[in-house]
């Protein structure tokens, strides 16, 4: 009952955040496009609100509310990426999670995502099974997957993460960018093709939440001080 209520408590406060001043929705998107300090400490200028199609985003209220804008560079890597998924995976149910607000800053829960340049992917699923995001299980983030990737949900597609990551790391150095840091679950880890560990920084140690239902991607673009 309490994870119901806060999930009602959420949506309406992520309905009311729709209706923020105006001047931000006319700004967001203008201007040079720049990032400033890091993804733990920092700003963003000029940014985007990715638009995943053929993806799909975890949560349309969350949409809404201008959690999924990057820094611009970010935001066209990572909808060029999804084309090639879509292409490459075409059973596959693509869904961005979240991502920040269009000038930065400390968006909660998150310890990063501040700057523009990190992006939250939901794990693809085997069988052209969908991803179930609702509500009641944190639009996906309460979703548990075991060390091999099973779940309640179904099975999580290596392949297609793997794919996908590269597939990222390509769009991204196309206009000035990389992969700095990718962040899932480390038991999951030996599950992903191999090779790809080696080509990637991931993280050695569990993170704060388990990175199970998503993984985390830093990208690397040229930003400014704080």
């Amino acid at each position: 009952m309490r994870r119901v209520l806060k999930s009602i408590l959420m949506i309406g406060g992520l309905f009311a955040a729709t209706y923020l001043p105006s001047v931000y929705m006319q700004s967001a998107g203008s201007g040079p496009a720049q990032c400033f300090g890091t993804a733990a400490n920092g700003h963003v200028s000029g940014a985007r609100q990715i638009k995943p199609s053929p993806a799909r985003v975890y949560c349309w209220a969350c949409q809404q509310a201008l959690r999924t804008f990057a820094h611009a560079p970010v935001a066209q890597a990572v909808e060029a990426a999804y084309n090639d998924m879509a292409e490459h995976f075409p059973e596959t149910d693509w869904v961005l999670g979240e991502v920040g607000w269009p000038w930065g800053g400390r968006i909660a829960p998150h310890k990063t995502h501040r700057n523009g340049t990190s992006v939250d992917f939901m794990v693809p699923l085997e069988n052209g099974k969908s991803f179930p995001s609702r509500a009641w299980n944190r639009f996906g983030y309460d979703l548990a997957f075991d060390a091999k990737g099973q779940g309640d949900a179904g099975q999580i597609n290596f392949e297609a993460v793997g794919a996908h990551l590269m597939a990222l790391e390509a769009r991204s150095r196309e206009n000035g960018g990389r992969i700095r840091r990718v962040i899932l679950a480390p038991d999951l880890q030996d599950n992903l093709p191999a090779g790809l560990r080696q080509k990637f920084a991931f993280n050695a140690a569990p993170s704060w939440v388990r990175h199970d239902d998503h993984y985390h991607v830093d990208f690397d673009y040229p930003c400014g001080p704080v």
